[in-house]
């Protein structure tokens, strides 16, 4: 029997992925961390327009610190007007998405004589582009975009074991690196590479992950304010973080030795992490489920559009039984589920017959609307409740195999992130980078 995770793309050739003050100084500093940890806690679960205030400009400490956490408690979970979610036929497709000429270009194309990919992309508001380079071998780095090309900066940690990348700015990023079984921090400070502790415990799921200013594990997760970490616990066992650094969600597991169930969802209030919960979607009505599977919902992004306007896209699946070769397959439809004041609406395309399409990352296109990852080579794009689809410019008749979608803070420019190849993640694929200009 053929059995896979649900939410679990194929498998592919690369891997997925200061001292202290002396006497009364010291008395005076300390009263004063006291009240700034006082008055950020305050207005616990009190979520408002745009999530926390901006983070403080990155910068390197030059003092030692002894931060309060951003919180020590979750909020209670959001209440929704649960989704009126249409079940429809499997052929039914509710996106209607209709096919536009692309306006992407292709800014950067890998020379290397080996295979490589670009993923887990990071803008700053500083202009600054974070990526993950990988290579054929396996290795993988830490790069940054630069004056038309990728470098490294210097020493840059390369090996497989780089598990997740996060930044603040172009002297302020850092990967988490798993050493021995364990996640180990390694932090550029815009000089060197230097070991940081961590402090987010131990793996009970998925790996470690990044977006922005955020790291997370597990069920906790730590954000670079500035000057040091501070932590906050996740009601959820996380396995993804998605959106800008002021207003993060996560996506994981209610229980992690359950990763067949639907997705769990979180988002920062400002204060504290809140489980927001994911509707529940029906099998279609001419679905030929097996093992009494009811089927599941995977969310892997969840994009702001409007002051309280959120989408979570990805996909429904579920499990069938092929009766030319007696396999169990698990067909699925694409899915982007709207949270707005408060109330849950869906939208369903029809369902593919077996293997991963859905929706995968997706991003703002900064005037209301969305950009999301279809299949590997098609960008849909959501504005004034219109989807259209394309597909990015590729070179020497390639095919775009996108693996994650970053806009730049504040400009309204978009990138994506990916590969080229005679065929979506084949053995001559080359990184890329694409981009959109507002």
């Amino acid at each position: 029997m053929r059995r896979r995770s649900a939410g679990t793309p194929a498998a592919r050739p690369l891997p997925r992925p200061g001292a202290a003050a002396p006497g009364k100084v010291r008395a005076a500093v300390a009263v004063l961390i006291a009240a700034c940890v006082a008055v950020s806690a305050c207005g616990a679960g009190s979520p408002r327009r745009g999530g926390a205030s901006p983070a403080a400009s990155p910068s390197v400490s030059t003092a030692a610190s002894t931060p309060g956490p951003l919180a020590t408690t979750t909020a209670p979970a959001l209440v929704t007007t649960p989704a009126n979610c249409p079940v429809t036929s499997r052929h039914d497709d509710g996106f209607r998405a209709a096919t536009a000429s692309s306006g992407w270009e292709l800014a950067w194309l890998d020379d290397a004589p080996e295979e490589t990919s670009l993923r887990a992309g990071a803008a700053t508001a500083d202009g600054a582009l974070w990526a993950l380079f990988v290579r054929a071998s396996g290795a993988i780095e830490p790069r940054r975009w630069h004056g038309g090309a990728w470098r490294a900066p210097p020493s840059a940690p390369s090996s497989q074991e780089v598990r997740a990348l996060g930044a603040a700015s172009a002297d302020r990023a850092w990967v988490v690196v798993t050493a021995d079984g364990a996640p180990a921090l390694t932090v550029w400070d815009g000089t060197a590479w230097r070991a940081t502790p961590l402090g987010l415990g131990a793996y009970t799921g998925a790996g470690p992950v990044a977006a922005g200013p955020w790291l997370a594990l597990s069920t906790g997760s730590t954000r670079w304010d500035g000057a040091a970490w501070r932590s906050a616990p996740l009601p959820l066992h996380v396995n993804a973080l998605t959106g800008p650094g002021d207003e993060p969600w996560a996506i994981g597991f209610a229980d992690p030795m359950d990763p067949d169930a639907s997705s769990a969802l979180a988002r920062w209030t400002g204060a504290a992490w809140q489980s927001v919960p994911v509707p529940a979607l029906g099998l279609p009505p001419d679905a030929e489920p097996v093992h009494a599977d009811q089927g599941r919902t995977v969310v892997k992004s969840v994009v702001r559009t409007g002051p309280q306007e959120w989408w979570a896209l990805g996909s429904f699946q579920w499990m069938e039984h092929e009766h030319m070769d007696g396999e169990d397959i698990f067909p699925g439809r694409s899915v982007a589920l709207r949270l707005a004041g408060g109330t849950w609406t869906c939208v369903v395309g029809a369902s593919w017959p077996d293997g991963w399409k859905g929706f995968t990352a997706a991003a703002s296109d900064g005037r209301g609307g969305l950009w999301a990852v279809s299949v590997p080579d098609e960008l849909w794009h959501l504005s004034e409740g219109r989807w259209t689809r394309e597909r990015p410019p590729v070179r020497r008749g390639g095919r775009a195999s996108v693996e994650d979608l970053v806009a730049r803070p504040g400009t309204g420019e978009l990138y994506a992130l990916g590969s080229i190849g005679t065929q979506p993640y084949g053995e001559d694929s080359r990184a890329a980078l694409w981009r959109l200009r507002p």
